[in-house]
């Protein structure tokens, strides 16, 4: 009997809510291949916050594209005879379908979210979403109390890496045929820089501001602020795991993943990207403990 209800037991929540370009991908892929963990075939459910009928609207179209393209891959996959892709290719599509259907129908109570990620045996599940970081108090609080011990990860990275990561990521979805990829990345900078422009890759990058509303709406014990660089060190695994309460095992993964081809930033916009991100450095030195090294290298460049 005590097998049995630990077979039937709901495997525990776990939501990482960010930073964006600060190793979402690379914890979602550890914890992916972890035994202990169950985790949904779709890292960013987006269930959170798409409250708002035209966000709703543009994500639900963002995963149709996503279900149209896994199709044509399995179809592929199916005249190549890799029967093992079509297998893995049909639990995603299932997938991304029931999570539709999650974000399209009734969202009282939440129930249906909770069903969708926690119907699966394993330890633990997440969400993966770096944008909840910019979700409110209220909305953070509907999510800690859907599950009474679902944990919050945030992870954070240094803070001018990251931010030239996600512009870098922006260049790429932005770019035309004819511009070249470096330069539209150093002009989103300037823009942000100079004309006040593409302030929202700034605020999923706030740590101040993302980490002291975590620290009202969360209880400190199910609440962990990592640095993205210690995720790539066997202290760091463990120190991850050890919060989640799985056992640590070695990770695969040595380098973050999504990370895109290099691309300079220019000299002579470094040292205002770097003042305009100083308080972030003070305030983490002073609120979360010594600085990386990568930290305190990049600030010296300043």
């Amino acid at each position: 009997m005590r097998n049995m209800l630990r077979r039937q037991a709901k495997p525990q929540i776990v939501y990482c809510v960010g930073a964006t370009k600060a190793g979402t991908s690379w914890l979602y892929r550890y914890l992916h291949d972890h035994p202990d963990c169950a985790m949904p075939a779709v890292k960013e459910a987006h269930y959170w916050d798409t409250f708002d009928p035209d966000a709703l609207a543009k994500q639900t179209t963002m995963f149709r594209v996503r279900l149209r393209e896994m199709r044509d891959m399995k179809d592929d996959a199916a005249e190549e005879g890799k029967a093992w892709k079509v297998k893995n290719l049909d639990r995603r599509i299932n997938e991304m379908k029931a999570l539709l259907a999650v974000l399209e129908g009734d969202r009282a109570g939440d129930m249906a979210y909770h069903a969708w990620l926690t119907d699966r045996q394993g330890k633990l599940t997440a969400d993966m979403t770096p944008n909840y970081a910019t979700l409110d108090d209220d909305m953070l609080a509907r999510m800690r109390d859907v599950a009474p011990d679902a944990k919050f990860i945030f992870l954070i990275r240094d803070p001018l890496d990251r931010l030239w990561s996600h512009i870098r990521m922006q260049a790429r979805r932005q770019r035309q045929v004819h511009e070249v990829y470096e330069k539209k990345a150093n002009n989103i900078l300037y823009r942000m820089l100079n004309r006040n422009q593409e302030r929202h890759i700034l605020k999923r990058g706030d740590y101040p501001g993302i980490i002291r509303k975590l620290r009202r709406v969360v209880p400190e014990d199910r609440l962990r602020v990592q640095f993205a660089e210690d995720l790539f060190t066997t202290d760091g695994v463990v120190q991850i795991c050890d919060f989640l309460g799985i056992a640590p095992v070695a990770a695969e993964v040595k380098t973050p993943v999504h990370e895109g081809p290099e691309v300079v930033m220019l000299d002579k916009l470094r040292p205002r990207a770097l003042g305009l991100l100083n308080e972030h450095y003070e305030w983490v030195a002073r609120n979360i403990g010594p600085l990386p090294q990568r930290w305190q290298d990049n600030r010296a460049k300043g």
